[in-house]
């Protein structure tokens, strides 16, 4: 799909304490309040007598402040074009439209515009991924918690808005995913140079910063497995296999020796693994095999890659 240029994006709040929020969002419209207005004076542009009226509104509620940022509200919304994005958020996502070109109408409820194609929570290309409010930038979702009814972002956020609903990723980000995939692949060479005790140790090392509890002795005479691990709360038991390397004829005679034994999930962990495990298409939802780059993103994520290097001389 062609990328979608934005001139200005805005925070809007879908009424007080997000009360239009659903309806908006389910009709493909923007509810807005200013019910002192005349549906006549805003869609002819009368701006001089909406300012004079907004005034006296606030005047008469004996509020001091905020009636020119009321009424600049009112003006970017009422003349807000296909070039301009609306944001708010609804039920922990973030949610975009864009205005049509019809006038504000009015019904029982209240003032509104119609936008084109309704609100969106993800993007238009790429992953189309939702926008969950916790994984976006402070920096617009900061907006939340305007007391006002809309506020224009800055060019620099507009920006940022604009990479997320095209799927386009910060060019420094994409820079460091790529030094990221270079740095796992020396990572997943390195480690197949380990000595079989130092695979045990990175193994566990592995489960141990992912939040897990070890019950069990690592190595020894354990039958069947390396390690054994508990999610605490889920009560749930995981069992670890490691080799520094192995064959897909190992795995095979491994997946039967544990037929019939209670465990939640089995973690085959190989460092080096033959091209014929390598290849090997796992159906089993309750057998992970980890190796290559899917280990080495591991080692990377949770901070052991400096473990690895003063192993590797």
């Amino acid at each position: 799909m062609e990328e979608m240029k934005i001139k200005n994006a805005y925070y809007i709040k879908l009424g007080e304490r997000g009360i239009w929020a659903e309806d908006s969002i389910s009709n493909g419209i923007i509810r807005i309040g200013w019910k002192n207005l005349f549906l006549t004076d805003i869609n002819n542009g009368n701006w001089d007598s909406i300012k004079r009226i907004t005034k006296k509104d606030f005047n008469d509620r004996n509020k001091k402040n905020g009636a020119t940022q009321d009424y600049e509200a009112l003006k970017r919304f009422c003349q807000a074009t296909e070039e301009d994005v609306f944001i708010t958020f609804y039920k922990g996502l973030m949610h975009w439209c864009i205005l049509d070109h019809s006038p504000v109408e009015e019904d029982d409820r209240s003032k509104f515009r119609k936008t084109i194609n309704g609100w969106s929570s993800i993007s238009l290309n790429g992953s189309k991924k939702a926008f969950n409010s916790n994984d976006i930038s402070g920096r617009i979702s900061k907006t939340q918690a305007f007391q006002g009814t809309l506020c224009k972002y800055t060019e620099e956020e507009t920006e940022i808005i604009c990479r997320m609903i095209n799927d386009i990723p910060n060019p420094k980000v994409a820079d460091i995913n790529d030094k990221k995939e270079e740095i796992c692949g020396i990572i997943t060479e390195l480690i197949k140079d380990l000595q079989w005790k130092d695979c045990e140790i990175l193994a566990d090392l592995i489960f141990q910063q992912s939040g897990w509890h070890r019950v069990s002795m690592s190595g020894g005479s354990m039958e069947f497995m390396d390690m054994e691990y508990l999610d605490s709360i889920n009560n749930e038991r995981y069992i670890v296999q490691v080799k520094s390397g192995a064959k897909l004829t190992v795995f095979k005679e491994y997946e039967q020796k544990i037929k019939g034994r209670e465990f939640k999930k089995l973690f085959f962990v190989v460092f080096h693994p033959d091209k014929s495990l390598e290849l090997y298409q796992n159906e089993r939802p309750d057998v992970d095999i980890l190796f290559g780059d899917k280990l080495s993103e591991l080692i990377f994520d949770l901070g052991l890659l400096n473990w690895v290097l003063k192993k590797s001389f």
